[in-house]
């Protein structure tokens, strides 16, 4: 294999860059504004700027391609097309192969794997314990360092991941490792459900959600998109392939979440606007909120624009674009022009 893409942002190649220590979050969205200027890629700019060695891209864009290979190992579903060539397609960036078998006998070992890790921790929404006297001798600003800084804050395991920009794997095999050292186990304190401040109410106008079928549901929708109201036009868009899934309703979701990308493109990023918290950080602490809008609100620090904090967050666009807009409008956070 010699090259792969994924439209899964903790798949990005600047997401394992970040995980792995080699470059902060304000080095990859510089870097990202090179790139954007010159449409280089960004391996390339990488090395040019001297940012990260060459070797340390290569071996980088050798894990990216690894891991995106076995996250495929746990589809239910999917589609695979071969296509047979006397040559490989020209790859215009950095040349990086990864043998297939390895990755198959990966695929096998992860497996066993995946199987013991479950039976510890069998969901991503439970917190964690430690016991800093069981834990191996780590240095500051390790991987172990980091986990155990955020177990402390009270993290759940999917907060952790993503303010990690970890994949599953990664975070999760050492995890296990830990809990094998008896240094690791999940929290003996009642669990919390984590809520989201982005809640669609899809009862309080009478309209979105409450339709009997699917069609007029959809009729619905396209009667809020015409009318300018994207976000609920959005919204019925989803409720109706929830409903009744089919070929119409995918694509009549991703036109209106194209049209709704644009449109909060234009609300909360253009021209840039930059975040201000309106609650105290201790008060945040005490509020139901998910993994995702935990991390987004960790990263507003007063000089990153809402463009910058998205661009690099391993978040879909579109949703950390939806948890800013709730953000906005619960009054947690507002927005100054730069």
């Amino acid at each position: 294999m010699v090259s792969a893409s994924s439209n899964q942002p903790r798949e990005f190649f600047g997401q394992f860059l970040i995980n792995m220590g080699h470059l902060t979050e304000d080095q990859l969205e510089k870097a990202f504004s090179t790139q954007a200027a010159t449409r280089i890629f960004l391996g390339k700019i990488l090395v040019m700027t001297g940012l990260v060695p060459e070797a340390t891209v290569r071996g980088t864009l050798s894990h990216k391609f690894r891991e995106m290979i076995l996250d495929a190992f746990h589809w239910e579903e999917g589609q695979f097309v071969f296509e047979a060539a006397d040559t490989a397609p020209e790859v215009a960036g950095l040349e990086v192969s990864v043998d297939l078998l390895d990755i198959h006998r990966e695929g096998e070992f992860r497996e066993t794997a995946w199987q013991a890790i479950r039976a510890v921790f069998p969901s991503g929404a439970v917190r964690l314990a430690v016991d800093e006297r069981k834990l191996p001798e780590r240095k500051p600003g390790s991987m172990d360092e980091r986990i155990v800084s955020l177990i402390k804050e009270g993290l759940t395991i999917d907060g952790i991941a993503l303010a990690l920009h970890a994949t599953d794997f990664f975070l999760y095999q050492r995890l296990y490792a830990l809990y094998r050292l008896d240094a690791v186990k999940i929290s003996d304190e009642p669990t919390v459900d984590e809520t989201s401040i982005v809640v669609e109410d899809e009862e309080d106008t009478g309209v979105i959600g409450s339709e009997t079928s699917s069609d007029e549901v959809l009729q619905a929708a396209q009667l809020f998109l015409d009318a300018g109201n994207i976000r609920d036009g959005e919204a019925l868009a989803r409720r109706a392939h929830e409903m009744a899934p089919s070929p119409r309703t995918v694509e009549f979701v991703k036109a209106a979440q194209e049209k709704l990308l644009v449109f909060l493109r234009k609300e909360l990023a253009e021209p840039a606007k930059v975040p201000t918290l309106q609650v105290a950080p201790a008060h945040l602490k005490t509020l139901q909120l998910s993994a995702p809008e935990r991390y987004l609100l960790s990263r507003i620090d007063g000089r990153r624009d809402v463009a910058a904090i998205v661009h690099v967050s391993p978040l879909q666009e579109l949703d950390a674009l939806k948890y800013f807009a709730g953000f906005v409008d619960a009054g947690l956070v507002t927005l100054t022009p730069r």
